[in-house]
């Protein structure tokens, strides 16, 4: 349970100003907040109190969730505090508190208060709150664009960063949050085709094939087209079959028990039977998927996964046709890099809200590292490695030396081939073709010079120095 703010005088005090206040304990936990922060919000204080602001964005469609993840304070704020206490009794060389140095700083941020269709940027300034807490004032009116663009971070390294977690933010909000694809994103022309597919297959009960190597995803976009359209109270089942492992016995029965169990349900709800791996199924079992295709009701859908091409599969040619009336390709991660920061960002704020440390980003050296690596895994070894560096990292931005040992490995390993090759010096170059040419019309003219020098397209003076240039007369 949160401890309650217990400074009697200072809560009333800060209830009288006409600017949203909120204060935070060492923790990031909201311990306080003004009836001017509940108008703006549109939030009580009773549901806020008590929430631990994570530096994430946040897919929940809980208003008190996604006010705590808009309040949560930039991770250096939090950095920068553990930082002052840690030296509150060092005296540098001349005397003087390094603390009154370090305190020189200020940290403004702006809090963006999404209400659905309008949002409201206000800039907030935050001040440590001794012993370890922050109070947090927001300017009492919308900030104008260049009141937001003066309160970027100075440094390069965090504005970036800070860059990538706006646009992730503004991603999750306007596009993928309404379909539950939180993690379909990235701006590649790959990734806005499948959005527009799956938008697609959300709208139709057609069976779907989802293609794509192992770990980019198939099994989370066949989630988001199953919950797509679904209330997101009372959604359907999602019921999946392992179709490499279960007999064909196996794999009929519970097909036809999907179709008993929901097809006489009255409501408007929509179940889906998850064929993963459906190109390993026993081709006997085709009458089974013509019966349920042709006789289901339009309630009860088929979504299939392979890591084949449906043109390779064995089983049986009828199978991807049936299965695959809408058909979904899922790229590797080397072929779309330049989704690779918003999908680090996005594994990087999901670690924020399981773990008490937050991370605001990565630095530009550690993403370089990251976009050069060729991912055989796709996104479930990005998520590992974000997982990972997350765990190692020590301030708010992860750097390169603390990304997993053997990503920096990979890296070194690539770059010290490139510096083995050795260079080509091409004046050494042409003169060894030079040599070799002269050599060949020489003998093919039996020693002729003049003759040698005619199929050379040059005069005999120019051949003899040529000659003594290149070493061939003694």
């Amino acid at each position: 349970m949160a401890k309650q703010f217990r400074q009697t005088n200072l809560p009333k005090f800060l209830h009288t100003l006409k600017q949203p206040v909120y204060v935070l304990d060492g923790s990031a936990c909201l311990i306080f907040c003004n009836h001017e922060l509940e108008k703006w919000t549109g939030c009580d204080a009773a549901n806020l109190i008590g929430q631990r602001l994570r530096y994430r964005v946040t897919t929940s469609r809980l208003k008190y969730e996604i006010v705590a993840a808009a309040l949560a304070p930039p991770p250096e704020v939090f950095e920068y505090i553990t930082k002052k206490n840690s030296v509150a009794n060092q005296v540098l060389p001349d005397g003087k508190n390094i603390v009154k140095k370090i305190e020189s700083q200020k940290f403004h941020a702006v809090l963006s208060i999404d209400r659905i269709n309008v949002i409201s940027c206000r800039v907030a300034e935050f001040i440590p709150l001794e012993p370890s807490g922050v109070i947090v004032l927001v300017e009492a009116a919308d900030a104008s664009l260049a009141e937001i663009k003066s309160v970027q971070p100075t440094e390069l390294q965090r504005q970036i960063a800070s860059e990538v977690h706006q646009t992730l933010t503004v991603f999750l909000r306007r596009q993928a949050g309404r379909f539950r694809w939180e993690r379909m994103i990235g701006s590649s022309q790959v990734m806005q085709r499948i959005r527009r597919q799956g938008r697609l297959a959300v709208d139709s009960s057609a069976s779907v094939l989802i293609i794509g190597e192992t770990g980019t995803g198939k099994e989370h976009l066949a989630s988001a087209i199953h919950y797509g359209s679904q209330d997101a109270e009372h959604p359907g089942a999602i019921v999946p079959i392992e179709c490499s492992v279960l007999s064909e016995e196996l794999i009929t029965s519970t097909i036809y028990a999907f179709r008993n169990k929901f097809q006489q349900e009255q409501n408007a709800r929509h179940h889906t039977l998850l064929l993963k791996d459906a190109d390993k199924l026993p081709g006997s079992v085709l009458g089974t998927i013509v019966d349920f295709v042709n006789s289901t009701p339009a309630n009860l859908r088929i979504i299939a996964t392979s890591t084949v091409n449906p043109k390779e599969w064995t089983n049986h040619e009828s199978i991807p046709v049936l299965l695959g009336t809408i058909t979904i390709e899922l790229p590797a991660l080397k072929n779309r890099r330049e989704d690779i920061p918003l999908l680090a960002q996005m594994f990087l704020e999901e670690q924020n809200h399981e773990i008490n440390r937050q991370r605001a980003g990565f630095t530009a050296e550690a993403m370089d590292v990251m976009l050069q690596h060729n991912w055989p895994r796709n996104l479930d070894e990005l998520e590992e490695m974000v997982i990972e560096a997350h765990a190692n990292s020590n301030s708010s931005l992860v750097t390169l030396s603390e990304l997993p040992l053997r990503l920096r490995q990979v890296f070194d390993a690539a770059a010290k081939q490139e510096r083995d090759d050795k260079p080509i010096n091409l004046d050494s170059f042409m003169q060894q073709i030079e040599r070799e040419l002269i050599e060949r019309a020489i003998k093919l003219a039996r020693g002729n010079k003049s003759k040698a020098a005619k199929m050379l397209g040059l005069n005999r003076p120019r051949l003899y120095r040529r000659m003594e240039l290149l070493g061939l007369i003694k």
